[in-house]
């Protein structure tokens, strides 16, 4: 019985490690590696002998994660993907809500002068996060946090000049993100919304300054806030996707 479960384990390790998506193909997997052992006799002796005989489960693993690396691959993109569509959604719905004006004796509904740049912004941000949750996922992978810086200037810099009339507010963005990285490592979650909010309305109102735009303190304050509601979503859902990608490939 020992044994039995001996090797359940090991199967178990070494297919975790192979990161094979989809619970089919993992038990498929399994089935095989049981058959492997099986047949090779029923006696504790034999099992053990089977085992050692087999190799180290770090190689197997690795070679097998070789083998199903491109299905791993596409789910990985379209976790990311989908991680990007719903938080810009979610980035749009936001300022939709603080954008919309209405007109009641003329019964219209418009949107505010600054929606565009608002809403580029929110991209921006939420682009400027994912790549940051990407690129700091551990273990630690110098070829993803490269893939991911490049796609976020790549594609930041289409937002700055389809949405934000020039590619100097990539690095405005690039400030937030940072800004926000160091205010989410403190523990408390109101303290940290306050500082959050007030970073990002202390950077904002610098930054038309340096650019002597107009822009008081009330705005900056607000949009502050906007933007730190944008980043509390984007949050929640990198946390929901990772979760639902998890429940994908770990057995």
């Amino acid at each position: 019985m020992r044994d039995q479960e001996a090797v359940g384990a090991l199967i178990e390790r070494i297919i975790a490690r192979a990161r094979i998506p989809g619970t089919a193909q993992r038990d498929d997997l399994r089935r095989e590696l049981w058959t492997h052992f099986e047949e090779a006799g029923e006696s504790a002796e034999s099992t053990r002998e089977a085992v050692r005989r087999f190799g180290a489960e770090t190689m197997v693993g690795e070679s097998l994660r070789v083998v199903y690396r491109w299905d791993y691959l596409l789910w990985y993109f379209a976790k990311i993907a989908a991680a990007i569509l719903v938080s810009t959604a979610a980035a749009l719905l936001i300022q939709v809500l603080v954008n919309l004006r209405v007109e009641l004796q003329a019964e219209v509904f418009r949107l505010a002068p600054g929606f565009a740049r608002a809403f580029g912004m929110s991209i921006a941000v939420v682009l400027g996060l994912v790549t940051l949750w990407e690129a700091a996922r551990r273990p630690f992978s110098r070829s993803r946090a490269a893939v991911a810086v490049s796609a976020y200037v790549a594609i930041g810099l289409v937002v700055g000049v389809l949405f934000l009339n020039g590619i100097g507010a990539l690095i405005t963005t690039t400030i937030l993100v940072g800004i926000g990285y160091v205010c989410s490592k403190l523990e408390r979650w109101p303290s940290r919304l306050v500082v959050l909010v007030g970073a990002f309305a202390a950077a904002l109102y610098v930054n038309h300054a340096f650019l002597s735009v107009a822009f008081s303190p009330r705005r900056a304050l607000i949009a502050g806030a906007i933007l730190g509601a944008v980043w509390s979503s984007t949050l929640v859902i990198l946390n929901r996707v990772d979760r639902a990608f998890g429940s994908v490939i770990e057995p």
